[in-house]
């Protein structure tokens, strides 16, 4: 995915921001250290894992998902430009050419002066200039989604490890990414799209376009792998079917408490009111803690 998303950058004289690296790197970073927290459970099952990377039902769906995954990125390379136009795509190219130029310039007075700085940078990156265009900004949300979808699809959960819902961790960091999409798509929070340098989108129609890309590769994959597991690997998808089958309301409570907490804190915080914090923070020791108090 990432192969293709920047030779599709490439082709079209582009490029990622530092600053869309960066926060994707941090999501990517995060979603994929909640898998530390998988558990095995607690009884063993009578189903055996596949022993190898070539059997059908592993080999094939990551082939399947491979080919939705590029299809998606194809048709949103295929859309940005499309709706970008020639014009706008060659403001793109000459504004990135104009700054490597400048930055080579800079680079051959700092060695002509003997101050040229070997070491990495974080605020010097951070504040690279960068020009906000339409095919970025698709594909650093598709391409964000896709990463996101290969965590949710390719793990399998029970009957061996905890299921999806019982690793809180990974599905928050999973739910929150794919939110955080939705949130640039739709540009609830300017603030956030204009510091990672993503181009508002020109309208609702193009929005769900967009939108149905970052679905169809998580949606698609999603079917696309149980359906192969179901062909080739018959007793695993039985016993998968059994275990979800086996989820009562009860169950998801933990769940859905800590997605309240995570909410409210996000919320809380977000609102900047001093006594909000405190009132909450006293509301938690109260009743949270203390549920018999």
């Amino acid at each position: 995915i990432t192969a293709y998303t920047l030779a599709a950058l490439s082709l079209e004289g582009a490029r990622s921001s530092q600053r869309q690296m960066m926060a994707s790197s941090w999501l990517i970073m995060i979603a994929s250290l909640s898998f530390s927290y998988s558990k095995p459970v607690d009884a063993l099952s009578k189903v055996r894992p596949l022993s190898s990377l070539f059997d059908p039902a592993v080999f094939l769906s990551m082939l399947g998902q491979a080919a939705i995954h590029l299809a998606c990125m194809s048709y949103a390379v295929t859309l940005a430009t499309t709706t970008m136009g020639e014009e706008k795509l060659r403001e793109v190219v000459e504004f990135h050419k104009r700054d490597d130029e400048a930055e080579a310039a800079l680079l051959a007075a700092q060695e002509e002066a003997g101050t040229a700085e070997e070491d990495w940078d974080f605020w010097s990156m951070w504040e690279k200039p960068f020009l906000p265009n339409l095919m970025n900004t698709v594909i650093f949300l598709v391409e964000t989604s896709q990463i996101i979808a290969i965590l949710f699809v390719n793990y399998k959960g029970r009957p061996w490890m905890n299921g999806l819902m019982e690793n809180h961790s990974l599905f928050l960091s999973i739910f929150l990414c794919v939110a955080l999409v939705a949130t640039c798509a739709w540009g609830y929070v300017p603030q956030l799209n204009t510091l990672i340098h993503l181009e508002p989108f020109p309208d609702d129609y193009f929005r769900w376009q967009v939108m149905g890309l970052v679905g169809a590769s998580l949606v698609g994959t999603f079917l696309w792998d149980r359906i192969i597991v179901a062909i080739f690997a018959r007793p695993i998808f039985q016993a998968m079917i059994d275990s979800a089958k086996s989820t009562r309301l009860k169950d998801l409570r933990p769940l859905a408490m800590t997605v309240f907490k995570v909410v409210g804190g996000v919320l809380l915080l977000g609102s900047g009111n001093i006594l909000l914090w405190i009132g909450a923070f006293y509301a938690y020791r109260r009743f949270f803690r203390n549920p018999g108090a």
